[in-house]
C-alpha cells in the first residue's frame, strides 16, 4: 500500500469537506490545490496578500478582510491563513476563503465601497437575508436602491426566483399580476412614495393580507415584499398622503443609503471602477485616476450620488487620450476651483506660496499634508499645485 498517497488522499479530502473555498500553497506561495474554482481563487497571488506571507513564513492568522484580485475581477471577503508542516518543516500554507456574500452579489453601480456607513448597510443587508420580512430601501436618486434590493434577494437563497419590479406607473391589476408572477421570489414596489390612489390601496392590502386576490381566487403571498423611497416618506404620513398603516408595515426593517457626500472615501475607487468598465467597452487603455483627479471628485456634492459619478467618470475617459486621467480630464464636468474667490491671480495674493509653505511646514509635504493644508484654505489641491507652481505670489 502506497502510505504516501494513502496520506494525501487524506489530506484532499478533509479539505473537500470543510465549508467554505480551500486553497493549499507551496512554500513559494504558488497554489497547489483549490476545493471550488468559482472564485478564481487558483488565478490568485497569494503572496501579495501580507497576511499570507506571514502564514508561509510559519505564522498563523485570524480572519482578516480581503480583496482577492483573479483573471475575471475580484471577489472580496474574509480570509484566513495557517502555515503547513510536515515533520516539523514548513511547506506551504492553508488558505481558507469565506467570499462575501454582499459584496459579490451587488452590481457595478453600488462597487465598490470602502465606508464605514457603507460597512453597515451590508452588515444590515446580512442580518435581512436570514428573514423574510418586508424592507425598505431608503435613499437619495442614484444611491442604488434597487441595486442592493437586488442583492438581498441574491443573498436570501432566492437567486434562482423572480425579481418583478412595479412602479407608480403601474395599474392595481398589474400589481396583482407581478405578485402572482414573482411566486417565491421578490415584489419590488419601486419608489412606493410616489404611488397613490387606487394603486396605493392595492398595496395596502397586499401587506396587509399577504393575500393576493385575483377573480373571486385568494392566494397566499409566497413573495417577499421590498420597497424603495426617497428620503421623506415619514412626512408624507404627517401631511396625510401616505396610509399610515402601509408605512409601518413597508417600514419594518429600512435599509438607509447614504449619499456620496457623506461618504467621500468611497468615490475614488467607484469612480474607477466605472471608468475601467466604460475604457473597457470604448477600447481605451485608462489606468486610472491622477490623486489630484481624485481630489476633484471627492470634493463635489455629487447630487445625483452613483448615477452622476458614473457619468463624469465615463465622460472623463471620453477626455482622456490614455493613460491616467489627469485634472484636466475633468475641466468640463465642473468647476474645479471649490472657493468662490474669483481669478488665480486674487486666490494667489490671499495665499501665496510663503503661506502654504508654512502650512505644509505644519502637516507635511507628502500627498496628505497637502490635502490638509488645501482644506485648511478652502482650496482645492489642484489650485494649491498651481500656486506653488507658479512663478510670482
Amino acid at each position: 500500500m502506497d502510505y504516501q498517497q494513502a496520506e494525501q488522499d487524506l489530506m484532499l479530502g478533509i479539505l473537500e469537506a470543510l465549508p467554505c473555498p480551500t486553497a493549499l500553497l507551496n512554500r513559494e506561495g504558488q497554489t497547489v490545490y483549490v476545493t471550488d474554482r468559482t472564485f478564481g481563487l487558483e488565478d490568485v497571488d497569494f503572496t501579495a496578500v501580507p497576511e499570507v506571507r506571514e502564514a508561509l513564513d510559519g505564522v498563523g492568522q485570524p480572519a482578516f478582510r480581503a480583496e482577492l484580485r483573479t483573471e475575471e475581477g475580484s471577489v472580496a471577503g474574509l480570509m484566513e491563513a495557517y502555515p503547513v508542516r510536515v515533520d516539523e518543516a514548513l511547506v506551504g500554507a492553508l488558505i481558507l476563503f469565506r467570499p462575501d456574500p454582499v459584496q459579490s452579489a451587488l452590481s457595478a453601480d453600488s462597487l465598490p465601497s470602502v465606508s464605514a456607513a457603507m460597512t453597515a448597510v451590508w452588515d444590515r443587508l446580512q442580518r435581512l437575508a436570514m428573514l423574510n420580512t418586508p424592507a425598505l430601501f431608503m435613499g437619495e436618486s442614484g444611491t442604488g436602491k434597487e441595486d442592493f434590493a437586488r442583492a438581498l434577494h441574491r443573498i436570501s437563497r432566492k437567486k434562482d426566483t423572480p425579481f418583478v419590479i412595479v412602479t407608480s406607473r403601474e395599474s392595481p391589476e398589474r400589481l396583482t399580476e407581478a405578485a402572482l408572477e414573482a411566486g417565491n421570489g421578490t415584489l419590488f414596489c419601486e419608489r412606493i412614495d410616489m404611488w397613490s390612489g387606487s394603486l396605493l390601496r392595492e398595496a395596502a392590502n397586499l401587506y396587509t393580507s399577504r393575500h393576493v386576490v385575483r377573480d373571486m381566487d385568494v392566494k397566499p403571498l409566497g413573495a417577499r415584499l421590498m420597497a424603495s423611497s426617497e428620503p421623506g416618506l415619514s412626512e408624507k404620513v404627517k401631511r396625510d398622503e401616505f396610509p399610515e398603516e402601509l408605512y409601518t408595515r413597508v417600514n419594518i426593517m429600512p435599509v438607509f443609503l447614504p449619499p456620496l457626500r457623506d461618504r467621500p472615501e468611497d468615490i475614488p475607487p467607484a469612480a474607477q471602477r466605472f471608468a475601467s468598465a466604460y475604457a473597457a467597452e470604448t477600447g481605451k487603455d485608462i489606468q486610472g485616476f491622477s490623486d489630484e483627479a481624485k481630489e476633484v471628485l471627492s470634493r463635489q456634492d455629487w447630487p445625483d450620488n452613483l448615477t452622476g459619478l458614473r457619468r463624469a467618470a465615463e465622460e472623463a475617459v471620453d477626455a482622456c487620450p490614455g493613460g491616467i486621467i489627469q485634472v484636466s480630464a475633468l475641466g468640463g464636468l465642473f468647476r474645479l476651483d471649490v472657493p468662490a474667490a474669483g481669478s488665480l491671480r486674487k486666490i494667489k495674493a490671499a495665499y501665496g506660496r510663503d503661506h502654504i509653505r508654512a502650512l505644509l511646514n505644519v502637516h507635511g509635504h507628502t500627498l496628505e499634508g497637502k490635502r490638509k493644508a488645501a482644506a485648511e484654505m478652502g482650496i482645492s489641491l489642484s489650485t494649491l499645485y498651481r500656486i506653488l507652481g507658479s512663478k510670482k505670489t
